[in-house]
């Protein structure tokens, strides 16, 4: 579904109205964090508590002008090996924390299609970061495959290690939907709906609870 004027001008009056409020506040408690008074514990964890919100609404400000943005704009291409990219993702992941591994054969691992490195990025990270929200410490797989079942196509699964063993396993429930309006993340999945349209590709639902999502990007 294609937000038409009406609404993208919302989004885009609505990113510009609470940005600037927004940055006051951010402002003021960052004042208060470094002004060097030594306040009571209670007051001090309230400033804290408000600092984190207040990023939490500018990051989905910034979310808001970048669905505007990806709604309007012509995403700019270039040829991207898309299973380096998405192990480059899952490797920074990594590095935060988070138990995350990507998987895909060696013959695979050069699987070129035409993107937009950024903004696939944005995707697979924001992907990922639903699921380790969701599942916590649990392991997280992104497994890689090329499908030549009709048109040449990069598969991407996410879930539980080993969820999935074949491209088989992952189109056959490509008419799964994927819900990307859950609470606590923001825009970010809708974002990466909308990144992965754009891209000529799909997002979908794996079913059962070894397995989450999946997407499709043709390659060139």
């Amino acid at each position: 579904m294609k937000l038409d004027d009406d609404c993208r001008r919302l989004m885009a009056l609505l990113a510009h109205e609470m940005r600037s409020p927004g940055a006051v506040v951010a402002g003021y408690l960052r004042m208060l964090k470094t002004s060097g008074v030594d306040l009571p514990a209670r007051e001090q964890k309230m400033i804290e508590e408000a600092n984190r919100s207040c990023g939490r609404l500018m990051h989905i400000v910034q979310e808001l002008s970048d669905l505007g943005e990806l709604e309007t704009q012509e995403l700019s291409r270039a040829p991207l090996a898309i299973f380096t990219l998405c192990d480059d993702v899952v490797q920074t992941v990594s590095h935060e924390g988070a138990d995350v591994s990507f998987v895909c054969d060696d013959a695979d691992r050069e699987a070129v299609i035409e993107g937009h490195e950024a903004r696939l990025k944005q995707a697979v990270s924001s992907l990922i970061a639903s699921l380790v929200r969701e599942r916590g410490s649990a392991p997280i797989e992104a497994r890689g495959f090329v499908s030549r079942a009709s048109a040449p196509t990069a598969l991407i699964a996410f879930g539980d290690p080993g969820a999935v063993a074949s491209a088989a396993d992952v189109l056959k429930h490509q008419q799964e939907p994927f819900d990307r309006w859950r609470g606590g993340m923001g825009l970010s999945l809708p974002i990466a709906h909308r990144i992965v349209q754009a891209h000529r590709g799909v997002l979908w639902a794996l079913p059962g609870s070894r397995a989450t999502c999946a997407l499709s990007l043709p390659l060139v």
